[in-house]
């Protein structure tokens, strides 16, 4: 068996003849099976004093997109979370938009909207269902702001940390914004508590 560092290749003289590139060198077909599970474990096969090793990749270099978009998309599984489907978050904006029209209105007995009377089950009045309702999309509204807010500006971080070079802290921000995006809608809405 030989191996083509240039070409990258294994030659087997039974199969190639003399058909062998100039820098071929010869391995033994243990060897030959050793860099075949080496390339199969993910690792490359170099030359090194005459003879093909093997050797680790070099680890993965993200980019500033490649991280902030981890960001993102964790950002958006977040607020997923939270809201569920997005007809689920129109039936939740409608039912703060009819408990605070009833609160403002001092919560009249022969006037309770239904998505708040709908809420208002197990024992709960329509002012308990309305403050309950309202209290929720408090915190529903407080966790998007959060997740916004942290979201842009380690974004904004990452560039600067990628545009200097401080590649590995640029990474540890990106999994502390996530890891902080996550608590932030634990609990909240749809999300169960952590």
């Amino acid at each position: 068996m030989f191996y083509s560092e240039k070409a990258g290749a294994f030659y087997d003289p039974a199969i190639h003849g003399e058909a062998l590139p100039a820098d071929a060198v010869e391995i033994t077909r243990q060897r030959h099976g050793e860099l075949l599970d080496g390339l199969a474990r993910g690792q490359r096969v170099v030359v090194q004093a005459g003879q093909p090793v093997l050797i680790d990749p070099p680890a993965h270099v993200p980019a500033a997109d490649e991280l902030c978009t981890r960001i993102d998309t964790a950002a958006d599984a977040a607020r997923a979370r939270v809201a569920g489907d997005p007809l689920r978050a129109v039936e939740y904006d409608r039912a703060r938009i009819e408990a605070q029209a009833f609160a403002d209105a001092g919560y009249p007995a022969d006037a309770v909207p239904r998505t708040v009377a709908a809420w208002a089950i197990n024992g709960r009045t329509a002012q308990q269902a309305a403050n309950s309702i309202l209290a929720e999309a408090a915190a529903y509204t407080e966790a998007l702001y959060v997740i916004r807010e942290t979201r842009l500006a380690a974004k904004e971080q990452i560039r600067t940390l990628m545009g200097a070079g401080e590649v590995e802290q640029a990474q540890q921000l990106a999994e502390q914004t996530i890891a902080a995006i996550e608590a932030a809608v634990a609990g909240v809405g749809n999300n169960p508590a952590a």
